[in-house]
Order: structure tokens, then C-alpha cells, then sequence
């Protein structure tokens, strides 16, 4: 088994909704796209899973302070993104499973996914209608509709999403995983933040 980095990964699954972002392999090259962000940037160190826990992802970013380190962490590169924030964290991703095939799974993301396990599961490719029923069956489906006048999420989004998974996973059958977490939703819309592929080697 072979996990593809976080870039790597991202480029597979095609064009889906993220914040501007762009791998750096030089200081210079990351004071350049920051410069060109009106906010905070976060850093992230390539090639790394779980970074967060490895002290791989430096939100308000000061790059002259913790590219090298980040690099170091790393493959030598250091991703750089524009820094967003939003009102909900979700995660998609899909599996091959010997008996169904490809099989979708969405739900509650970021550190929540660990701790409640909040998933639903979907063949892939979806029915109309099936991705509204599986939100629907969760226990966090009151944020989906919409938490205390925060808009609902969009589910068309969210669904081509779980296409792009879809399609990676029928294309390509050496992919056996991806995960996309978190999926961050601002003002009901989703961005893919993170992103991991495993192939079989």
C-alpha cells in the first residue's frame, strides 16, 4: 500500500472546491503566494499523514519562521493555502469493497470523525435523492439542514464531490481509499482542506 501526499492526492480527485493553494519548494516561492492573499495563510509540511498531530500544520502562518521546519517534517516542500474558517467540518471519502465495489462514505469531519463516527455509507455511483436520505440518517443531519440561522449545506456540492471520489475509485483500480478530511463548509458551501489517496502498490 502506497499513500500519495496531500498534493498529490488532490490533483487525482480533479478540480473541487478549495481554497487557493499552491506547494512551495522555496521560502521565496511561499512569500510569493502569500503575498498574493489578502489573509492568514496556513503552512502545511508535505508527505506527512496526520499532520496535525505531528505539529505539521502552522495556521496564521508566519513562512519565515516555519518553512524550513515545515520542510524538514516533510518531502522538502511545504504547502501553502489560504486560511479559512467556516461554520462545519465534514468528511467523504470511499473504499473498495470486495463484494459492492466502490462504496461512498459521508459525515461528520475534522476531529469529530475520530470521536463519533458519525458516517453513512453509499454506492457509488449515487441514485438522485440517495446523498439528501444518508445525511438524513445521521446524527449530526440537523447541520446539514441548517444549526441556529446558519445556512443548510449544499448537497449538490457536496455531491459532486463524492462523484470525483467515485470516479477515482471506477477509473483507476490500483486506488483502494481516499479520504477527503476535513471538508470545510463556509456559508453552506464545501472546501476540500485535506485529501489522501492509498494505492495498492
Amino acid at each position: 500500500m502506497r499513500a500519495l501526499n496531500e498534493w498529490e492526492s488532490k490533483l487525482l480527485l480533479g478540480e473541487l472546491p478549495k481554497p487557493r493553494e499552491t506547494l512551495t519548494r522555496t521560502l521565496s516561492e511561499a512569500l510569493v503566494f502569500s503575498a498574493s492573499v489578502a489573509g492568514p495563510v496556513v503552512a502545511k509540511a508535505v508527505g506527512l499523514a496526520h499532520k496535525s498531530d505531528r505539529g505539521a500544520v502552522v495556521l496564521d502562518a508566519d513562512l519565515s519562521a516555519c518553512w524550513q521546519r515545515l520542510a524538514g517534517l516533510g518531502d522538502g516542500s511545504v504547502l501553502v493555502a489560504e486560511q479559512v474558517r467556516g461554520e462545519l467540518e465534514l468528511v467523504a471519502g470511499g473504499l473498495r469493497d470486495a463484494q459492492f465495489g466502490p462504496v461512498l462514505t459521508i459525515g461528520l469531519g475534522g476531529v469529530a470523525a475520530e470521536v463519533f463516527r458519525d458516517v453513512a455509507f453509499l454506492l457509488s455511483p449515487t441514485e438522485p435523492g440517495e446523498l439528501e436520505k444518508a445525511t438524513a440518517r445521521l446524527l449530526s443531519a440537523p447541520l446539514f439542514r441548517g444549526w441556529r440561522g446558519r445556512p443548510p449545506v449544499n448537497l449538490g456540492a457536496l455531491g459532486s464531490i463524492l462523484a470525483a471520489i467515485g470516479v477515482l475509485l471506477e477509473a483507476d483500480p490500483k486506488v483502494s481509499e481516499v479520504d477527503v478530511n476535513p471538508i470545510l463548509i463556509r456559508d453552506g458551501q464545501p472546501l476540500v482542506l485535506d485529501a489522501l489517496v492509498v494505492k495498492d502498490s
